[in-house]
Parts: structure tokens; C-alpha cells; sequence
């Protein structure tokens, strides 16, 4: 980071950026942490795109709703600035009763319009995820939108074989077989829900980095169940508020996770398609 850099900050803020760090190296450019004598920041880099605008968007949405996310101070084609949230020790099963509290009442929010997708497209990492709002059909908007555009991915960048694309786009072309329909509303998930896009601290939890849009809520407990970001203390608490549809662990999780299997191989290779494999396994594909 240049001074120059540090000098529009200062000015921005109001106050003199001290110190620049930097954090880490993210997905898509450098991530530096900027402190004055009050207070500390975050600052996401890249070059130029609309993948950090687009973040800073979908963070002030959900803020919209009363939902922990990190404030949000400048957005720009190269950089987003934001509160730094400070994580502290909190036992694991508070971190999952807030999890639950966190996203059940993400998941309550819906459209008007009853509608999936989402006003614009949203990003899961690098990748667009296209969001015409246009769809009432679920399953059509998952195999269209979501599953077939990753599967091209893939298979572009030689990361999955013909013989599998070819499964997934013949499982997306009867998708509706598969799910039921009827007792689906479109609710506001995260979308990219893994264990570092939640921070706990002493006042709960907060999200970061989300891939936002409205789609079936178990999506995103699809996602949680992969990896095992959270255990039985958060569905017990989950489903409190939002019962389980009785295919859930049969068809929705492995039906579901497919999308993100293929994200994950798109990103980091063949080493996660084990699990794409054991999930067509499951759904008898």
C-alpha cells in the first residue's frame, strides 16, 4: 500500500490511518488491517472490479434487517473498507445458539414478490452467481442458475469430466422430480456460510463475505452439514424456529451440497471431488 493511500484514508476517516498491516492474502487481492489511535479497520483489496462493490452491497443489505455484519465506510472498483471485527473466546456451544439465532432470523426474511434470486448478481468468491429475479420455480433457478453455470466451470478448466457434467446437467434437467416444491418459500441466506465467514465475540455472532440471495433456507444448511461448521446444538436450536423438511438429510443435503463441491473444485482442484462423487452416489445419479 502506498502513503498516498494511507493519506486518503486519513482523510476519509477523519482521524490518521497509523499503521497498515497486512492480514492476508484473499481470493481475489491483498486484505490489510489500518489503525488510528481509536479505532481499527479492514480493507479488502483487488483490481479493478465490481466484485468488492458488489460485497459492500450485500453487507448493507443484511444490516438492513438488524443482522450482525461489519459497518461498512467506502466502497470503491478497487477497494472496500469496513469495521474490523475483534473476535474473542466464546465457548462452542454458544457459538452455535448464535449461529441459529443469526440465521433463523436471516432465513425469516423473504420477498414480496416471492421471488429467487436476488436485485443483482452476487458474488461466492471470484465467481459471479447470476441472480434474475425473475424465477418462481426453485428448482428451475438452482439447475439454471446455480448448478449448470459451475459445471461449465469446471469442466472449462478441465477439473471435471464429461462423463460427470454430463450426470449433473441430466439430474438438473429433472431436478423438479426431486424437490418439493410446495413447501418452499425463498429466504435470505448467507450463501457461502463456512466457519471463517462467521465471527463470534461477546456480542454474538456476525457475518462476513456472503453470497447473497433467496433461495431455499436448507441450502445453507446443506453447506453447514459438509463441512461440519456447526453441530447437533445448532439444529436443535435452528429448528426451533425453522423445522426440517423430512428429505432433508436424504435429498437436500447431498442435492444441495453439489453446488458446492463444484465451487470448491473450481477453486482448489480435484481434491474435492471425492465428495461430488459420493453426493451423485447418494442421489442415485
Amino acid at each position: 500500500m502506498q502513503e498516498s493511500d494511507r493519506i486518503y484514508f486519513s482523510d476519509l476517516l477523519g482521524e490518521e490511518v497509523r499503521s497498515v498491516g497486512l492480514l492476508t492474502q484473499g481470493q481475489i487481492g491483498p486484505i490489510y488491517t489500518l489503525e488510528s489511535s481509536s479505532c481499527k479497520y479492514l480493507l479488502k483489496t483487488s483490481s479493478p472490479s465490481e466484485r468488492l462493490e458488489t460485497e459492500g452491497k450485500m453487507l448493507k443489505d443484511i444490516k438492513k434487517y438488524g443482522i450482525a455484519v461489519p459497518e461498512v465506510y467506502d466502497i470503491s472498483p478497487t477497494h472496500l473498507l469496513m469495521e474490523y471485527i475483534k473476535e474473542t473466546s466464546v465457548p462452542r456451544v454458544e457459538k452455535e445458539h448464535a449461529a441459529a439465532q443469526t440465521l433463523a432470523a436471516l432465513h425469516t426474511i423473504t420477498n414480496e414478490a416471492h421471488m429467487y434470486g436476488y436485485w443483482y448478481d452476487t458474488t461466492i468468491g471470484p465467481f459471479v452467481q447470476k441472480n434474475e429475479q425473475t424465477q418462481y420455480h426453485w428448482a428451475l433457478f438452482f439447475a439454471q442458475m446455480r448448478l449448470i453455470p459451475m459445471v461449465r466451470i469446471c469442466y472449462d478448466k478441465g477439473a471435471l469430466s464429461q462423463t460427470e457434467a454430463e450426470k449433473i446437467e441430466r439430474l438438473c434437467n429433472k431436478l423438479y422430480t426431486r424437490i418439493d416444491m410446495r413447501k418452499i418459500t425463498p429466504s435470505l441466506i448467507h450463501g457461502d456460510l463456512w466457519s471463517g465467514n462467521i465471527l463470534f465475540n461477546m456480542n454474538g455472532a456476525c457475518l462476513i463475505d456472503p453470497a447473497l440471495y433467496f433461495a431455499d433456507r436448507e441450502v445453507e444448511l446443506a453447506f453447514i452439514r459438509m463441512f461440519n461448521t456447526f453441530g447437533n446444538t445448532f439444529f436443535d436450536a435452528y429448528t426451533e424456529h425453522h423445522s426440517l423438511s423430512e428429505d432433508f438429510e436424504e435429498t437436500k443435503v447431498p442435492l444441495y451440497q453439489l453446488y458446492y463441491y463444484l465451487v470448491h473444485i473450481a477453486l482448489y482442484g480435484e481434491s474435492y471431488t471425492a465428495g461430488l462423487y459420493s453426493a451423485l452416489t447418494k442421489l442415485k445419479i
